[in-house]
């Protein structure tokens, strides 16, 4: 597909950039932004029930997927969408071509994938758009596998600042394999660096490494490990630790050390582990945050790196997990910060780090369904939103949800808002914001027809 046909419809470019850099958002006066499509009569949202919110210039770019299967970017006032894509044939999944996959850098650079399926054969196409106002640049693909995550490296490659590289998992004839781009100038560098099923991982906070856990437990499968790859050296090595029951590592986000769960004398133990030296060398150094016998656990650095949100799999075949710990490491201290009765399903820091969205599972007799729910861990304070059934692409991001916690942002950059996308009995996929500052009992608040959405870091 030549890249021309993905464009970016711009009424005044020079806004554009001023608001990708983060000044204040000034609307045209004789722009409102596209006209957004509208449902049926028998299911179209009543515009008194679900009225404009004032703008929030701090709330900056969601992007997601719309009813057609094209990428767009609004605000969260929606008085300006912008069309990222425009050739999707299919909804997302469908026989056809469609985008699937979306990804912002923490810098504002944007990548998503697309998907053209035909039969039960799939192709794909990974694209880059460097800032709004450029093109978008084709930076990998493959004639038999779709992409299935992406995740930018934290800062740009070390001393390269025009140089920056994204991380993405797809199918490979021996396992799910992990690939790097590197995108500099005119220049695309893709290269394989991991196979494994499954595979998760996580990139350093200066960029340098990526830590990966392939094979899941140890106890279950000989071949589960542990490793950290050297990007610049292109040197992969092999951790000491057994790797316990969980899925993604987590490297602390300001500091040089990183979460796991190893299998250590018959235990699952979630544990802190620098850096520096193999564990053997650093045990004095190891902080230990949980201990469980053959239990998942799930967890989350907080946006300063001070605390770790962690849950435990009360059950082996347990849908969901029990409540949200927090592990203060000024302290060495946890406390319960979720009540019992709550199903978590996944969690997440707002961005300065003072409460966490998490998601819960309401069994109704129909389907399965979510909440929002927002706590301060602070003050205990707990509150709920408006239950949904979800789509499909967001039961996908919440299955592995510690994995994108650390590579997508379902609250907005200003601590206000919540995205999640739903389906209703007539299949109609729409994405919705959760206004967490708004009264009690406000409604959620309509963005479009689509299947996900996520915000941009800043």
């Amino acid at each position: 597909m030549a890249t021309n046909k993905i464009i970016f419809r711009f009424m005044v470019l020079m806004f554009i950039g001023l608001a990708l850099a983060g000044c204040a958002i000034l609307r045209p006066a004789h722009y409102t932004g596209r006209t957004l499509p509208r449902f049926q009569a028998s299911s179209e949202p009543d515009k008194d029930e679900y009225p404009d919110v004032p703008p929030t210039v701090n709330s900056r770019w969601l992007a997601y997927i719309d009813q057609d299967g094209n990428v767009s970017l609004t605000t969260a006032d929606r008085q300006l969408t912008l069309a990222v894509t425009n050739d999707a044939t299919a909804p997302p999944e469908g026989q056809g071509r469609s985008y699937h996959r979306v990804s912002w850098s923490p810098d504002g650079q944007l990548a998503f994938a697309a998907v053209t399926r035909v039969g039960n054969k799939a192709r794909s196409e990974l694209f880059v758009v460097e800032a709004l106002g450029k093109p978008a640049r084709l930076v990998a693909k493959d004639d038999e596998h779709f992409v299935i995550y992406v995740y930018w490296s934290p800062v740009a490659c070390p001393g390269r600042p025009a140089c920056r590289r994204l991380a993405y998992l797809i199918e490979e004839d021996d396992g799910i394999g992990l690939r790097v781009v590197e995108v500099e100038a005119e220049q695309t560098h893709n290269q394989l660096v991991g196979v494994g099923r499954p595979f998760y991982f996580s990139w350093s906070a200066d960029s340098q490494y990526i830590l990966w856990h392939t094979g899941g437990a140890r106890r279950y499968n000989s071949d589960a490990r542990m490793a950290l790859y050297h990007v610049d050296d292109d040197r992969i090595d092999d951790l000491s630790q057994a790797p316990g029951l969980f899925l993604s590592p987590a490297w602390s986000p300001q500091g040089d050390e990183w979460l796991a769960v190893s299998d250590s004398e018959g235990a699952d133990r979630l544990q802190i582990f620098p850096h520096a030296g193999p564990p053997e060398k650093n045990r004095d150094q190891i902080a230990t945050l949980a201990t469980a016998s053959d239990t998942e656990m799930v967890f989350a650095w907080s946006p300063l790196g001070d605390q770790v949100a962690f849950a435990l799999r009360p059950a082996e075949d347990a849908s969901s997990y029990g409540p949200i710990h927090v592990y203060d490491l000024d302290t060495g201290q946890s406390r319960q910060v979720t009540d019992d009765g709550f199903r978590v399903l996944g969690f997440f820091w707002a961005p300065r780090g003072e409460r966490i969205g998490y998601l819960t599972r309401l069994d109704l007799p129909d389907a399965v369904w979510m909440q929002w729910r927002v706590v301060d861990p602070a003050t205990d304070q707990d509150r709920g939103f408006t239950a949904f059934h979800p789509a499909p692409l967001m039961r996908f991001i919440v299955h592995s949800f510690n994995q994108y916690a650390q590579s997508h942002r379902f609250w907005s950059p200003d601590g206000r808002y919540l995205v999640y996308a739903d389906r209703d009995s007539t299949l109609a996929e729409r994405v919705w914001l959760v206004d967490t500052w708004a009264e009690q009992g406000s409604n959620p608040i309509l963005v479009d027809a689509g299947s996900m959405g996520v915000w941009s870091w800043n």
